[in-house]
């Protein structure tokens, strides 16, 4: 009897050492699954925190990178690349903002499950480490990465981040004493070519309800001298001359037409809808923007929709797409 007490004694430690162990386990699994999840749901659609860039502006200023952790560190040397690459010496803010937008917009894709065609590194991708080192980016990612950009550059800047209507990020940028509102994530543009529409505007362009702000807390952007649209917009005579513009601009390959017209009579949506009907062709459709008052000016832009040689372009897209999967993996 006694030789059974104490196997069973034996059998009940073990079954306890073994409970110990498996709560253990699980616990350490249910740490990383959560911190997972968290990561997860950081990038997939609740209000993000915005990046606190100042760490690795100190340590560009100071060339000091002892504070920084790996993932800073990363940020900072890719970071040092581009503007290398992309600055150059007499470069005024404007053209140093312009090269900056350009470099972005070619360089991310914006996050969208259903959009993007490279899933790696998607929990960082509101970081600036997740669009300098994965390519990725929802806004907060785009708006933080270009504040980071601008801060480096000593180029006043701030962020709007309007979490009223759903989350939105975008860029408030001063030049010459005036602000203006430029955002990344919705000038995505044609392969890869900002369409400007977003760049350098002023708030009678960007504030039109969808993503509103604090106007008590946010400075007026009234700026016009910088805004791409109002100085890239030719003047016409009046809806006449329309018809061999648009053809001159398609035949330079020019995806977003920007115009003014000295005399706007007659120009309605329908006439606007009819010429540009016009124009469709197996190259691409052409779309009718809403009225953009810059200014003293009502500047008018007609899109280019192109989808010529679409299954071509796909598969040698999805060959590349494959290949910077594979790079980006081993990265990891």
């Amino acid at each position: 009897m006694e030789k059974k007490n104490k196997v069973f004694i034996i059998v009940c430690i073990a079954m306890q050492v073994t409970l110990i162990v498996g709560v253990a386990v699980l616990f350490v699994q249910n740490t990383k699954l959560a911190d997972t999840v968290k990561q997860y749901v950081a990038s997939a659609g609740d209000i993000h925190d915005i990046y606190d860039d100042s760490k690795v502006v100190e340590a560009y200023q100071s060339g000091k990178t002892d504070g920084l952790n790996e993932q800073e560190k990363y940020v900072l040397e890719k970071a040092k690349e581009v503007i290398k690459e992309n600055i150059k010496d007499g470069m005024s803010d404007y053209e140093k903002e312009k090269a900056i937008y350009d470099w972005q917009v070619a360089y991310v894709a914006y996050n969208d499950q259903n959009l993007a065609p490279i899933s790696a590194g998607d929990q960082y991708s509101h970081l600036p480490y997740g669009v300098l080192k994965y390519h990725q980016a929802i806004c907060v990612g785009n708006a933080t990465t270009f504040k980071l950009f601008m801060d480096l550059l000593g180029i006043e800047n701030q962020i709007i981040h309007s979490t009223e209507e759903g989350e939105h990020a975008w860029n408030l940028v001063k030049l010459d004493g005036d602000w203006y509102h430029s955002d990344v994530t919705f000038d995505g543009g044609a392969n890869g070519k900002p369409a400007y529409t977003n760049f350098n505007v002023p708030d009678s362009v960007k504030d039109d309800g969808s993503y509103p702000w604090n106007h008590e807390v946010i400075p007026a952007a009234d700026g016009t001298k910088y805004c791409y649209l109002a100085n890239e917009a030719k003047e016409l005579k009046d809806v006449y001359a329309l018809p061999k513009y648009i053809k001159q601009q398609l035949d330079k390959g020019i995806k977003t037409i920007t115009f003014t017209l000295k005399n706007s009579a007659g120009y309605t949506q329908n006439v606007a809808d009819y010429i540009t009907s016009a124009f469709a062709s197996g190259d691409g459709d052409l779309y009718t923007n809403p009225t953009l008052p810059i200014g003293s000016k009502n500047v008018y832009v007609i899109t280019v929709d192109s989808f010529n040689d679409e299954g071509e372009a796909d598969a040698a897209s999805q060959k590349i797409i494959n290949k910077l999967q594979e790079i980006i993996d081993g990265l990891q």
